[in-house]
């Protein structure tokens, strides 16, 4: 409750806590608040904004989300911002940066994109300043949860109804899990973090946070059923021993009594085979085979 100030602009919402201040984007801006100040440090394109930011390389990073060009800036004092690569840089089919995180332990900016794109997953290893493909295919994630030996992409897909897909860091190899919303189309990831054993995801649309203990069969904690479009909002963060969600509109808390509670619930979330959807995926590949043959190169 100290970092208290008035913001005006939409969408409003959290990047995150860095240097002992809150970063804010509201609008096209980027604000830092500390204490009850805000101070506007950084604009994004006309029409775009700010959705996540991440510590590492002794700075912060932030990514613009909306029209491409979107960037990638870093500062390391919050007071100056660079623009070090932008979507178009890593896939020139790609329409704007989904999330950005970083391996403390390999030292490895981890950033995702889309839409309608071939690489989905690129990684740099120098601060941001060169990147690789590190995933190229259908599947399209958009949070993605760091956990020692191996990096949690959830599914924001418009070909398969949603999934979790893994990626184990000592191997180099991938495995995906499909998972279906009872009742939904789509089961679309905006946040994946850990709380104690249990994982807490959250989805744009259906509008819910879930917990799961294994990241197969997710259980809900709340499920807003009257959303019928995807809500950008919707993260879940864990402080000290409650998990905080914030929609948009709605500001909600749960406690480990709470997650227990949810495994008495009807599963949420659930795999499946997805024969049809797989095959959507190699028809989305091969339609995309000329760029995906220019990247290898």
């Amino acid at each position: 409750m100290e970092y208290i100030a008035l913001i005006r602009g939409t969408p409003c919402v959290p990047v995150g806590f860095f240097l002992d201040s809150l970063l804010v984007s509201a609008g096209e801006t980027l604000y830092v608040v500390s204490g009850n100040e805000a101070r506007p440090t950084l604009r994004a394109r006309p029409g775009n904004w700010f959705w996540h930011g991440t510590g590492g390389c002794n700075g912060v990073f932030v990514h613009e989300y909306g029209e491409p060009p979107t960037g990638i800036y870093m500062s390391e004092d919050l007071r100056r911002f660079k623009r070090i690569s932008t979507n178009n840089a890593i896939d020139p089919l790609s329409r704007h940066f989904h999330y950005i995180t970083f391996d403390y332990s390999g030292g490895m900016l981890v950033v995702t994109l889309g839409d309608g794109n071939v690489v989905r997953v690129a990684i740099s290893d120098d601060c941001g300043f060169s990147w690789r493909p590190l995933y190229k295919g259908p599947w399209q994630f958009a949070p993605v949860l760091v956990e020692r030996d191996r990096w949690i992409f959830g599914f924001d897909s418009g070909i398969v109804r949603g999934g979790i897909g893994i990626y184990d860091t000592e191997k180099g190899e991938w495995n995906f899990t499909f998972l279906k919303a009872d009742k939904y189309r789509y089961a679309q990831f905006t946040s994946i973090t850990k709380f104690g054993d249990y994982y807490v995801g959250s989805l744009g649309l259906p509008v819910a946070v879930m917990v799961s203990r294994d990241l197969l069969r997710w259980y809900p904690l709340y499920v807003n059923h009257s959303a019928t479009r995807y809500n950008h909002l919707v993260n879940a963060v864990v402080g000290g021993n409650e998990v905080y969600v914030t929609t948009g509109k709605e500001l909600l808390t749960f406690n480990l009594m709470d997650v227990k509670e949810a495994f008495k619930k009807k599963i949420l979330l659930m795999p499946y085979r997805a024969y049809l959807d797989r095959a959507r995926g190699l028809i989305y590949m091969l339609k995309r085979l000329p760029v995906l043959l220019k990247l290898r190169n």
